[in-house]
């Protein structure tokens, strides 16, 4: 019985072992910070949709979209319809965010329900640009991005095209109103062969036990 109630107590210690050792979960935003480039404080006349693609380098949760608002003092003029498609045009997810959305760096995000996107595929987000638009959006010189995605270029429909897809893709560092924010693991999810040490030395002791109990009982 004292082996028996030995495995039993190493059982928790070896299961919280396993459990200080999972992956992290964490909320990041896709475009971090800009630098130079020009801003565009005014378009009138059009009414356009105008954005950046970008391909997932990890499994990402988008958990909001957002839009820029360098100048939090002096806040949004005017809601902005903010949507993401898939490199092939299918809307997968908008929403509207509003000019008191809450702020976090030099964006307002407006959650929206949970969206799975895939490691090594393709997207487009964009922003609606509506007229008088008199909100600032910006084409940097260099922007910094998660490691979480690669940005891949600029985005834009056509002139009065409205909200739609920005089927028109340039180089450059984007059109960047729009952004979104993100929850992902910061370690993939191991192969069964992969097993951390913590789960391998839990699932022996389990085993160890049953065998040992199962002993007793057939003698």
């Amino acid at each position: 019985m004292g082996i028996v109630k030995k495995l039993s107590m190493a059982a928790p210690l070896i299961l919280a072992t396993a459990l200080v050792s999972a992956p992290s979960v964490y909320a990041s935003e896709a475009i971090q910070s800009l630098t130079g480039g020009t801003n565009f404080p005014a378009f009138n006349g059009t009414n356009q949709t105008i954005g950046w693609s970008f391909t997932a380098n990890d499994n990402l949760s988008v958990t909001g979209l957002g839009f820029y608002d360098p100048t939090p003092a002096n806040p949004l003029s005017q809601s902005h319809l903010v949507g993401l498609w898939t490199s092939g045009g299918t809307l997968l997810a908008s929403t509207t965010v509003q000019t008191n959305s809450p702020l976090t760096g030099s964006f307002r995000y407006q959650g929206i329900t949970s969206l799975n996107l895939f490691s090594g595929t393709s997207y487009v987000i964009g922003a609606a640009i509506t007229s008088p638009f008199s909100d600032i959006y910006n084409i940097p010189t260099f922007v910094n991005t998660a490691p979480e995605i690669t940005l891949t270029g600029s985005a834009r429909n056509a002139s009065s095209g409205g909200f739609s897809f920005p089927s028109t893709l340039t180089a450059g560092n984007g059109r960047i109103g729009p952004n979104f924010s993100f929850q992902t693991s910061s370690v993939a999810v191991p192969e069964p062969s992969d097993y951390p040490l913590p789960f391998i030395a839990l699932s022996m002791g389990a085993f160890l036990l049953h065998r040992f109990k199962k002993s007793i009982n057939t003698h």
